[in-house]
This record gives structure tokens, C-alpha cells and sequence, in this order.
């Protein structure tokens, strides 16, 4: 099997990571089994209680198994199956199914901290980092914590101000540096995939076709 193309897709929580990594996995046909998040990939803390999870800061990079993580990436690029975690957001713990993950021609990391560590980078052939204002990624958040995870407004705000937001301007925003290709999260889904897809290198008849496909739907 030929090595899969490698994206790792950075940005502060609620860029709309997960949102262009999934439209940007249809477009280039890879489908859903294509994505990697890092969120499964959050320690478990089975000698907490479930107050100490909470309080963790789950925004800095420690709190990641990056050595689960790299060896799962090296056995996808070797063309090797993985289980991956599967995370429990409400409980702060690993769940105890995981997820079958084939090897495709594309592989799609997403997550705050895709491109901080430097043995995940040397590994992507394609690094994208989403921009976004502080006031817009906040409402996101808010939205989405209140109808995913049951969470009230003040709590997300509070995490916002103590880590989330910290924690972006510590160790997500300075990989932006590292990014060959820069998205605008505050654009359209399909703008963001056409960016990413036409600074991709044509190295599959996946990319020419979704090439072909975003300047179908700008015109």
C-alpha cells in the first residue's frame, strides 16, 4: 500500500477543525475512517474522582498520550489497522469501546495541538492552521458545550478565561508558524477546503478530482 498523504489540521478550539477536516475527508473520498482526532486521545485518570477530571487542564499538552499517538500514526502510515480511543467527554474518561481505523490514501489529525510537537510535524505532508477571533471561537464554544456536553454558560466561560484560551496563546497559536497552508475559520466550509485542497501537491487522482470539484463550486 502506498504511505498515506498525512494532514494535521491546528487552531483554538472551535476554528471549525473537526467541521474542515470531515468536509475536506468527502471531498478528497477518503471518508470519515480518514480522521484521527486528538481529543481520543486525552489520558485517562482512572485514580481521579470525577471532580479532579474536571478540574485538569485538558488544554495543555501533557494532558495527551502522545506516545499512544505516535505509534498509532506509524502503524497507519506502515499500513497497519489501530484501535483508537474512544473518549467519554461527560465522565473525563476513556470509554471502553474503541474505534477500528483502516489505513486509507488519506490521513486526517485534527486538534489543538496537531502540529506542537515536532515528531508529529515531521510526520504531516500537509499542515494547516485555522485562524479565528477570541469573540467568535468563544460563541462557538458556549453552543457547543451547552448542547453536547450539558454544560451552562457561565462554566464554559469560566474554563475559557482559566485554560482554553490561555493554552491557545501558550502552545496553539505559535504553530502557526509551522503551517504550509492557512485557513480563515471565520470563511465558509467550502472556502476552507478549497484552500486546502488547491495547495495540496497532485500526487492522487483524490486531489485533482476534489480540485476540481471546489473551483466547480466557486464559479
Amino acid at each position: 500500500m502506498t504511505r498515506p498523504h498525512f494532514i494535521a489540521i491546528a487552531g483554538a478550539s472551535c476554528a471549525g477543525k473537526t467541521t474542515l477536516a470531515r468536509c475536506l475527508a468527502d471531498a478528497l473520498g477518503a471518508g470519515p475512517n480518514a480522521l484521527i482526532p486528538i481529543d481520543a486521545y486525552y489520558r485517562d485518570r482512572p485514580g481521579h474522582d470525577i471532580a479532579e477530571r474536571a478540574a485538569a487542564n485538558y488544554d495543555a499538552p501533557d494532558a495527551i498520550d502522545i506516545a499512544l499517538l505516535r505509534e498509532h500514526l506509524d502503524r497507519l502510515r506502515d499500513g497497519c489497522p489501530i484501535e483508537r480511543p474512544v473518549y467519554d467527554f461527560a465522565h473525563h474518561r476513556r470509554a471502553a469501546e474503541t474505534a477500528t481505523v483502516q489505513p486509507a490514501p488519506f490521513l486526517l489529525l485534527e486538534g489543538l495541538l496537531a502540529l506542537h510537537w515536532p515528531e508529529i510535524r515531521a510526520l504531516a505532508d500537509t499542515r494547516v492552521f485555522i485562524h479565528i477571533d477570541e469573540a467568535t471561537a468563544l460563541a462557538r464554544r458556549i453552543a457547543r458545550d451547552s448542547r453536547e456536553r450539558g454544560r451552562d454558560e457561565e462554566s464554559v466561560r469560566q474554563q475559557w478565561r482559566a485554560t482554553v484560551w490561555p493554552g491557545y496563546r501558550q502552545w496553539v497559536a505559535p504553530t502557526a508558524q509551522f503551517a504550509n497552508v492557512t485557513v480563515d475559520g471565520g470563511a465558509t466550509i467550502a472556502v476552507g477546503v478549497a484552500t486546502v485542497v488547491d495547495q495540496m501537491p497532485v500526487s492522487a487522482p483524490a486531489v485533482s478530482t476534489a480540485r476540481s470539484r471546489s473551483k466547480t463550486r466557486d464559479n
